[in-house]
């Protein structure tokens, strides 16, 4: 029967190069090495890892601020020590640290003749340090990060960035034959984002009502949808038929009616009335296009375990940031933020945005979509491809890019 094994890592700010080796070496031990700046992320790593069911026992060594190479050299071979004294096989991950920490671990690892890894994510694939036994002792024969796919869910890179809550997000496919309409009929999404939010739409310029009352009064409006887009409103239950005309959903009316007898109503039962109907109103005036973003992306055979709507935030309660949609891309997240786009959008503000959302998910080396149906053209256009460049090239989709699966595949680092 083989040994078990301890896994000694160096801690940094990115957390997938840690994570990635206990889940696919599951030791029974793991030492992280780590200044007081990279600390909190020992916790992360270990808590997603027991979310995937890899439960290990943690000892935390606190380096100084600057680690030299002697110093990190000596905190692996005590590790590599105290490894062996609980008959566990040590195994030493340089991936992670500073230069001077990486180098300061392989030496150690090289001078106790242990066996030891780096950590290719953009390759996703372990690679043999060479410094003692082989890889292939402890981890087996095939070094590549597939057999972790299962495992590496938005959950677990979520939580080993520090996120405590990821929601499953919802079903597109109930929308999916309405969003495929609207991307061959411009005309007819054109006319229905008009009567929701055109000058004699139900919510002129976007304003939706702010009291239970209004609400009660805007499900008695007839909406003017292109008679094809009310068929399939219908078929997806975004709508209800009333004889000749069409109203959105008044599955809450009798709590809006109750709502709107109150002096101060509670925000939660407010919000929860009025969730059915602003979800129609999203959805028929632009959340269309994050369902066929979103089934797109899935066709391409790009990505995994891809959520729309979804929560990403700190703990179960309290309220948090709903994200357009949220995948896996190897080790990375991938973050979409989608807009309709059109002459008065702000999609220039929407690349920072987008950028620091994705980043608290996924980390630093996250990727990101700004998928935006009516693109904007001229100066404003071009002002909108460079800034997406600057911020570590944000990849902008359009619609007739939904046309090419290849669209979503990775792209070289230049």
């Amino acid at each position: 029967m083989p040994s078990p094994l301890a896994l000694i890592q160096l801690v940094s700010e990115q957390t997938m190069q840690n994570l990635v080796p206990v889940l696919a070496l599951k030791p029974d031990r793991v030492y992280h090495l780590a200044t007081s700046k990279t600390a909190a992320r020992s916790a992360n790593i270990i808590e997603a890892a027991r979310q995937a069911q890899v439960i290990t026992e943690l000892d935390n060594i606190c380096l100084t601020e600057m680690p030299s190479i002697t110093e990190t050299s000596l905190a692996v071979i005590r590790s590599i020590a105290e490894a062996k004294d609980q008959r566990c096989t040590p195994v030493v991950n340089f991936t992670g640290g500073t230069k001077l920490m990486s180098i300061g671990a392989y030496e150690a690892a090289m001078r106790e003749e242990a066996v030891s890894l780096y950590v290719d994510t953009d390759h996703q694939r372990f690679l043999d340090g060479h410094t003692g036994p082989k890889l292939n002792t402890v981890l087996g024969d095939d070094f590549s990060f597939t057999p972790l796919q299962k495992v590496l869910t938005v959950n677990a890179i979520a939580v080993a960035n520090g996120r405590q809550r990821v929601t499953g997000g919802q079903n597109w496919r109930p929308f999916l034959p309405l969003a495929q309409y609207f991307l061959k009929s411009p005309n007819d999404e054109a006319a229905t984002w008009q009567a929701i939010h055109g000058i004699d739409g139900l919510c002129p310029n976007g304003r939706e009502p702010r009291f239970a009352l209004d609400w009660l009064s805007l499900l008695d409006k007839p909406i003017a949808l292109p008679p094809e887009v009310g068929d399939l409103a219908i078929q997806a239950g975004l709508v209800r038929a009333n004889g000749a005309f069409l109203h959105l959903p008044d599955s809450t009316r009798s709590e809006l009616e109750a709502l709107s007898k109150c002096d101060r109503p509670a925000p939660q039962d407010y919000f929860a009335a009025v969730r059915p109907v602003q979800f129609t109103l999203a959805l028929l005036s632009g959340g269309w296009w994050e369902v066929a973003v979103v089934d797109t992306a899935l066709r391409s055979g790009q990505f995994r375990d891809l959520r729309w709507s979804v929560n990403v935030g700190e703990s179960k309660g309290g309220f948090d940031p709903e994200e357009d949609i949220v995948g896996v891309d190897g080790v990375q997240i991938v973050y979409f933020s989608c807009k309709r786009g059109g002459s008065k959008a702000r999609l220039f503000a929407q690349l920072d945005e987008l950028d620091n959302r994705a980043r608290c998910i996924g980390g630093r080396f996250a990727r990101r979509f700004l998928a935006v149906y009516l693109t904007p053209c001229g100066q404003h256009g071009a002002n909108l491809l460079k800034r997406a460049r600057e911020l570590n090239g944000i990849q902008i989709i359009t619609a007739r890019d939904l046309e090419n699966l290849e669209v979503f595949a990775r792209r070289p680092r230049l």
